[in-house]
């Protein structure tokens, strides 16, 4: 059976990288036996991917340089991101309960109690605790590098 060469070099990708069928394997084998401008497509295959990947391998190390740079900063930096991070929520969290305190009223009941909504004090409390100990942390931290 004559198999064109337009359906050989549709193949020759997969048969090159060894991933095609028995089938089809025999089928190129059987093709390229008698076709000598098959026989060179699939030996240019071997030319771009193996003399051309070195060359590529080489600039794209070049390339990745600065990202690698960048990417070990971020990972040497995670543990002040993080107290960042935290700094940052814990100071707004105490901010946004001071202001809800303050929003909320305060107002007598008819029985004469004094009604107040008294959570929003500690819990700001709280925050601006976790806020020092953050940024405490984060001097700390920084000071150890310092001596590093």
């Amino acid at each position: 059976m004559k198999i064109s060469c337009n359906v050989i070099k549709d193949l020759l990708p997969l048969y090159h990288d060894d991933i095609c069928s028995e089938d089809s394997r025999l089928l190129v084998d059987e093709h390229l036996k008698h076709c000598e401008v098959c026989k060179q497509e699939l030996k240019q295959y071997d030319t771009d991917f193996n003399g051309g990947l070195q060359m590529n391998t080489t600039a794209n190390i070049d390339e990745a340089r600065p990202l690698l740079a960048l990417s070990k900063a971020w990972k040497r930096d995670r543990k002040s991101a993080f107290l960042k991070g935290v700094s940052l929520i814990s100071i707004l969290g105490s901010t946004l309960c001071i202001i809800a305190y303050n929003a909320s009223g305060v107002y007598v009941a008819p029985d004469g109690t004094l009604v107040e909504a008294f959570g929003f004090i500690p819990l700001a409390f709280l925050f601006a605790f976790i806020f020092m100990i953050s940024v405490s942390s984060l001097g700390v931290l920084g000071l150890i590098r310092k001596f590093k």
